[in-house]
């Protein structure tokens, strides 16, 4: 059996698109694993896809997972109602991570956001901390918690809330400096990089990344 087995959620998405090709070039992943809807469309050595149905997920899904990557999210917008996205964000999310912790997994590497507060007043944020909450109760060996701020990169779909998001965030980068500096816009390659980078790291415990600590991580200095 391979001794690194990662088990990607939301590889068809911006930030697990982006992991899904460094975890394929990482040594340190023995075997890929992507929890996908439809066929990815590429062809790797160490790849393999598991079709799934997220509101279905089994335990069988994740088998083998030694390593857990969630990068399942979604907006409102595209949700079309609060129930919709919160079947997604928290849903969906805290069935793969309890899930694949029974199945062995003892790392997860999750994608949050900046300002996730499970008593917060925005829905959105208010769910992102309540997901926080219930992966940290299932007692990973290591929870990699990251909240970047407005995702960079190259979508399938277009997200013109988050397009325009993006370019406010890049106009005033220069004063996200000392607190705000949690909030400056975030690559997903870079955000990629660091989650693969925290899968290999030998720490214990729960650890929860922002802007400056996801760039250092991921091997950057800035």
């Amino acid at each position: 059996m391979p001794k690194n087995v990662a088990v990607v959620a939301g590889s068809t998405g911006l930030i697990g698109k982006y992991l899904l090709n460094v975890l394929l070039e990482d040594a340190f992943y023995d075997h890929i694993v992507a929890l996908t809807r439809r066929p990815l469309g590429i062809d790797a050595p160490k790849l393999e896809q598991r079709l799934v149905d997220y509101d279905q997920l089994k335990g069988s899904d994740l088998a083998g997972a030694t390593h857990l990557f969630c990068c399942l999210g979604t907006t409102m917008k595209t949700a079309g109602s609060r129930e919709a996205f919160r079947r997604v964000d928290f849903e969906y999310c805290e069935r793969f991570a309890r899930l694949g912790r029974e199945a062995g997994a003892a790392r997860l590497m999750l994608v949050s956001s900046a300002g996730a507060n499970p008593q917060g007043s925005s829905f959105y944020l208010k769910t992102k901390g309540q997901t926080e909450e219930a992966v940290s109760t299932l007692g990973f060996e290591a929870l990699h918690i990251f909240r970047p701020g407005v995702l960079m990169g190259q979508r399938d779909e277009e997200r013109a809330g988050e397009r325009m998001a993006g370019r406010i965030s890049r106009a005033f980068e220069f004063l996200m400096i000392g607190s705000l500096s949690k909030y400056r816009p975030m690559p997903a390659g870079v955000l990629s990089a660091s989650m693969a980078a925290a899968g290999e790291r030998g720490e214990q415990g729960k650890h929860i990344h922002y802007y400056r600590d996801i760039v250092k991580l991921a091997g950057f200095s800035r």
